[in-house]
């Protein structure tokens, strides 16, 4: 059995008769753009932390091994580096609570005090 060819299709909006979507009212408002500054500042402040803390790690490993090589205790097999491997998910553990902090207690209060002043 033979296919057809797929029905040409228009992607003129405006031969359609549908105008594109408004932007939503609450995007131009003063405190949603200093509320979309300060999470966009803050998200990336903590991802700077991450990655300088997850960068250092692995650039140790590739030109410094015999900083993470020390033994904890003499004697041991155990050396530094693996106290210090935990420690960065420890790291990435406490900046998503502290994001979540922040977020639960900042940003939420921003959020309805800009929802309260849209409401007529």
């Amino acid at each position: 059995m033979p296919q057809t060819a797929p029905a040409a299709y228009s992607t003129d909006l405006g031969t359609a008769g549908i105008d594109p979507p408004l932007p939503h009212p609450v995007l131009s408002e003063p405190a949603f753009e200093r509320l979309h500054r300060m999470r966009r500042r803050f998200s990336w402040s903590l991802t700077a932390a991450m990655l300088a803390v997850y960068f250092g790690f692995i650039l140790t490993l590739a030109f410094r091994p015999d900083l993470l090589a020390v033994p904890l205790t003499p004697g041991q097999p155990m050396s530094i580096g693996i106290p210090v491997g935990f420690g960065m998910f420890a790291f990435t553990f406490a900046l998503v609570a502290i994001y979540v902090h922040r977020s639960n207690t900042v940003y939420d209060k921003m959020i309805a005090d800009i929802r309260k002043g849209l409401q007529p």
